[in-house]
């Protein structure tokens, strides 16, 4: 799929494995690989942004955290965890497919035969 060093950081880096957009997700410690339809309405989950997300935390406090462990849909804004695929707080049903990504000897590789729920090193 790619060197590890030409896929930018917290960013979304789109490809296409055996006819299918995937989008590629390099962090300090994993790569991510998520399916491009957004389960709400089929947004191009690959033209999303990575963003983070508030967390529970106590009364009158905010506290803002998973910076760039979280994609955007570009459509509605419905945020996703990059390792599961599940939306945050559960704000709508479905999740976007994970599949698994690994690096060996400095290259990606992405597996589409299925979805899983968890990135790899």
């Amino acid at each position: 799929m790619g060197r590890l060093e030409e896929i930018p950081m917290h960013t979304i880096h789109s490809v296409r494995i055996d006819g299918r957009d995937v989008g590629i997700i390099r962090t300090p410690d994993k790569v991510y690989a998520i399916g491009n339809r957004c389960p709400h309405q089929g947004g191009p989950m690959c033209l999303g942004k990575m963003t983070g997300t508030m967390v529970p935390s106590d009364p009158d406090q905010y506290v803002y955290d998973h910076d760039g462990l979280v994609v955007q849909c570009p459509w509605h804004a419905y945020e996703f965890h990059v390792d599961t695929g599940e939306s945050v707080a559960g704000a709508l049903r479905g999740r976007v497919p994970v599949f698994e990504a690994t690096i060996r000897d400095g290259n990606v590789f992405c597996s589409l035969n299925r979805p899983q729920t968890g990135g790899t090193q």
